[in-house]
């Protein structure tokens, strides 16, 4: 079944390169993009019911030029009527929140070549947002291109403007997520897939939209350096 989870996602991988335009080699099973290797790992120990739903809980893993896979990594809930369905979910899930940042960070903005990428720069890196990820009642400010999201820019510069000035070409990545019910919050942030204490301490200090419910956000955001 890994295997299947694999090769869906390799083929959104390759759809999305295809519709932006970009050249691409397969080679024992990665894909080469220019002068840079991106592979995949893939964690999925079956599926779970919930009522009627199938729920697929995948964890993808993408691999830049052989590093160890950390700075993509994420996890996902897909959810179907059938197996089939919870796994196409869990795909275009993953794909939104990582593989389309990653793959313009890359030169293959979603949309192109009719559009230019879609980043901006935060103390001198190219940032690439991917879709935020978002269950239950979230608020509109944490939608894509809401109003939260300049202030969370604001505390992400800060983090960002410590960090050493690479020599050459380099992609790194922030994850944040956050769990709210009510007066309750509990948020992670990792920088590079590993938890950053300091960067969890900063965005805890914001004013984070508040709902009538409870809900849920995730949003993985590359850098690129050079």
């Amino acid at each position: 079944m890994i295997d299947d989870v694999y090769q869906l996602a390799l083929s959104a991988l390759r759809r999305h390169l295809t519709q932006a335009g970009v050249a691409f080699s397969d080679d024992d099973g990665d894909l080469v993009i220019g002068d840079h290797r991106l592979g995949l790992s893939i964690v999925f120990d079956g599926f779970a019911r919930q009522g009627d739903q199938a729920i697929a809980p995948v964890e993808f893993q993408i691999r830049l030029d052989g590093d160890e896979g950390d700075r993509f990594r994420i996890g996902v809930l897909g959810v179907g009527p059938t197996h089939e369905a919870a796994l196409k979910s869990a795909i275009d899930e993953w794909h939104l929140l990582a593989a389309s940042p990653v793959l313009a960070a890359l030169g293959a903005p979603a949309g192109a070549p009719r559009r230019g990428p879609a980043s901006i720069l935060l103390a001198g890196w190219q940032l690439y947002p991917g879709r935020p990820g978002l269950r239950g009642g979230a608020p509109p400010a944490l939608q894509a291109g809401g109003a939260f999201f300049s202030t969370l820019l604001a505390a992400l510069r800060e983090e960002v403007s410590r960090w050493d000035e690479p020599r050459e070409f380099a992609l790194r990545s922030i994850f944040v997520m956050v769990s709210s019910e009510g007066d309750q919050r509990e948020l992670q942030a990792a920088v590079d897939g590993f938890v950053s204490p300091t960067l969890v301490e900063r965005l805890e200090q914001l004013q984070w939209p508040t709902a009538t419910g409870a809900y849920f956000y995730k949003q993985l955001l590359v850098l690129r350096h050079g």
